[in-house]
């Protein structure tokens, strides 16, 4: 019986956590294609994943750092990936595994596999939506645990339903899930994202935590994300913001990064850029200023900052 490992992408957010391990679950509790399967993490779990699965009784997923090369006459490691699929974004020797699925819900940037596989991809606001569905598909009834953690995703995936990536679909599912325990889905989606410590985040957190590397006109771009429900600490501590910018782009190799700074209650981003940025500033049609840009009604990092940069360049 084969070992399938599931992870999210590097540096994951609450919905690469939670994909991974309600996926996984689901997926044992089939018994699909007789194998087994487990849920592991590229980095250090957000604050509301990691409260979540402890209040659950659950483990933390094991972090998985790289896979190596299999032993000669072995099989290479198995794996599925949530929440991603583009290999600058995953785990470390991506190369030495053996892809066999993908649930997702964006877009497929440099993305081969050496033999066929199961690919679920929906233009929805969350991967959980799409693991969410996928108990439909299978004939499973989700547990009021499992409800609880692929709610909790699909409402800091989608801001509170307030992105512009949420869907009809990601609504009725919010809907349903919300009524399964009880809970107002926004209301309970503002409780969690207020169990992150964000008035404690160090630049270098802000930086970092929530971070994804883009291959745009054949240079590297970091674009990151930190969200926050008021906006004041993190633009007063710019240039130390900006000084972690530099240093996390130095560390990863990169041309240039962009941050995101996003309001969630007055929903837009401030957007900073250092290094190489032409790219970046061609799509989002914006200079490179010392406080930053704000952008009004950017809240999406793969809709609104990821997709125009791509597609200008």
């Amino acid at each position: 019986m084969s070992k399938i490992l599931v992870f999210g992408h590097q540096n994951p957010d609450n919905d690469a956590v939670m994909s991974a391990v309600v996926l996984a679950q689901l997926l044992n509790q089939v018994e699909f294609n007789g194998c087994t399967y487990e849920a592991r993490a590229l980095g250090p779990l957000p604050a509301e994943s990691a409260k979540l699965l402890a209040d659950a009784g659950l483990p933390e997923p094991m972090l998985l750092d790289a896979i190596e090369p299999a032993a000669e006459g072995e099989d290479p490691q198995q794996v599925i990936l949530t929440d991603h699929n583009e290999p600058g974004q995953s785990v470390a020797g991506l190369a030495n595994a053996q892809i066999v699925g993908v649930v997702d819900h964006h877009r497929f940037g440099d993305f081969t596999t050496a033999a066929p596989l199961t690919i679920v991809a929906m233009p929805w606001g969350s991967s959980c939506t799409v693991v969410a569905k996928l108990f439909e598909v299978l004939g499973q009834e989700l547990t009021d645990t499992q409800a609880k953690l692929l709610l909790s995703a699909m409402m800091t995936d989608t801001l509170m339903l307030k992105s512009p990536t949420t869907t009809d679909v990601d609504r009725a599912t919010a809907a349903k899930l919300g009524e399964q325990l009880g809970v107002d889905p926004v209301k309970f989606g503002m409780e969690v994202f207020l169990s992150r410590p964000s008035g404690s985040f160090t630049p270098e957190q802000m930086v970092g935590n929530d971070i994804k590397l883009f291959e745009v006109a054949g240079k590297q771009l970091l674009i990151g994300q930190y969200e926050t429900v008021d906006k004041t600490r993190a633009l007063g501590m710019i240039p130390e913001i900006r000084e972690a910018m530099r240093a996390y782009q130095a560390q990863k190799g990169a041309d240039g990064i962009v941050l995101c700074i996003t309001d969630i209650m007055e929903e837009g981003s401030q957007v900073l850029l250092e290094g190489d940025t032409a790219a970046a500033q061609k799509g989002l049609k914006i200079e490179d200023v010392a406080d930053g840009v704000w952008c009004p009604g950017v809240l999406s990092r793969k809709k609104q900052v990821a997709a125009p940069i791509l597609a200008a360049n």
